[in-house]
């Protein structure tokens, strides 16, 4: 295994007061001899600089493992039902070994703490692999969240939800602890306030939100300041299908005026925007749905990114992709394939043209979670405490069930060897 070199950093005039990269047309210089069109791309630091103690990732991608729990529910809600062992394992080499992909993002909310459990068992794995190798990899960033359930009140059920993510993780200190909605009886500050302290005490990097508007960005900003800490990211549904928003424009605005980093999640629309979307698979998409838009709603905006893919020889999952880095976003990625993931790297290293981001932002929709009405929403947080109480549930059972076959297991063995022994 050969060490991803790091890639070229912005100059210096490209970053903001806090030392962060600016949004502008500064991402679509020509690096000096450079083919058009062909560059590497810069290296970015979330919520900070590199000097200031941020998170620098060498290849600005993410990967969701969403869906990667590991429980009977995850089969239902899942779906394509749930990934093996072996292809999480595939997909997870295939990024750190080949590509240097750094971060990987998870929740406790994700399959009731099992997608914490696998990746920790890939990770340790690939410590294994590097003590036997030799290898020199960027180290992984990992992610997670903090659910603030109806059942949460108090800044000790933080404290005891980090504790055991770090735990799954098999970490001493995640790299970022998210707050995972700012949805909740108490307020945003409150778990901020908590989260700040446990960074403080060593237990998580750095901190970042997750579904906050720019009014929340500021409040949360504020909050972690009175702390010593600073809030690094803020991770919100960040694509074409919403680009066209004044509330997640706005939100943009705050985030780079404050140096908090956008972590873009569902970058491609659930699937909206790439080749090959019939009627039949636009009628389960989730997204689709919840906006109440249709497939002629979309069309428009599908013929512009389908022209520049195939102007740059590119899918056109990979165009949606740049242009959310060309924003200064880090797109975050679902991968359930090894296509997709190979897939998903080809976004790196080439850029769009300034002017081409330019007709794909006159081209977004207007459809964004930020402004939706406080009391959806709330129901989504109603939602979420009761998926986490049936996947307690779930594993529980699950546990039980496991006890009583190897009980039975090993009273069919007792009994088999107690005849044997009979004359």
């Amino acid at each position: 295994m050969t060490t991803p070199a790091l890639h070229a950093e912005l100059p210096l005039e490209a970053r903001d007061n806090r030392g962060n990269r600016r949004h502008a047309a500064l991402w679509h210089r020509k690096p000096s001899g450079s083919a058009s069109g062909v560059f590497a791309t810069p290296a970015v630091t979330l919520g900070g600089s590199p000097e200031g103690g941020g998170i620098t990732l060498s290849r600005p991608i993410g990967i969701g493992t969403m869906q990667w729990g590991r429980t009977w529910l995850d089969g239902k809600l899942n779906r394509g039902g749930n990934l093996s062992e072996h292809a999480c394992r595939e997909i997870y080499q295939e990024l750190r070994y080949k590509h240097g992909v750094q971060f990987f993002d998870t929740a406790e909310g994700y399959g009731g703490g099992t997608s914490e459990e696998r990746l920790g068992d890939l990770m340790a794995q690939e410590r294994q692999d590097a003590t036997d190798a030799g290898a020199n990899l960027h180290p992984p960033i990992i992610g997670t969240k903090f659910l603030p359930q109806l059942a949460r009140w108090t800044k000790w059920s933080l404290h005891r939800a980090l504790a055991a993510s770090n735990a799954r993780l098999g970490l001493q200190a995640s790299d970022i602890y998210f707050i995972h909605t700012p949805v909740h009886p108490m307020p945003l500050e409150h778990w901020v306030a908590a989260a700040a302290r446990e960074a403080n005490k060593g237990h998580a990097k750095a901190l970042g939100l997750s579904n906050c508007n720019a009014e929340q960005v500021k409040r949360a900003c504020a909050e972690a300041k009175r702390h010593g800490q600073t809030i690094a990211c803020n991770q919100i549904m960040f694509n074409l299908l919403c680009y066209g928003s004044p509330a997640l424009r706005e939100t943009e605005a705050v985030c780079r005026e404050l140096g908090v980093t956008i972590i873009a999640y569902s970058p491609i629309g659930q699937g909206l925007l790439t080749r090959d979307l019939t009627q039949e698979k636009f009628d389960t998409i989730r997204v689709a749905k919840m906006a109440g838009i249709s497939l002629a709603d979309v069309q428009p905006l599908r013929q512009e990114v389908q022209r520049l893919a195939e102007r740059h020889g590119k899918s056109m999952a990979q165009v949606c992709l740049n242009w959310t880095i060309c924003h200064g976003a880090v797109p975050l990625v679902g991968c359930r394939s090894l296509a997709q993931a190979r897939d998903s790297v080809g976004a790196l290293d080439w850029r769009l043209e300034e002017e081409e981001v330019e007709r794909l932002d006159a081209a977004a929709l207007s459809m964004s979670t930020l402004a939706k009405p406080k009391w959806r929403r709330g129901l989504f947080v109603v939602f979420i405490s009761l998926l986490m109480l049936s996947y307690k549930a779930s594993r529980a059972l699950e546990a039980v069930f496991s006890r009583s076959l190897w009980r039975s297991g090993w009273a069919k063995g007792s009994a088999a060897k107690s005849k044997g022994r009979v004359p």
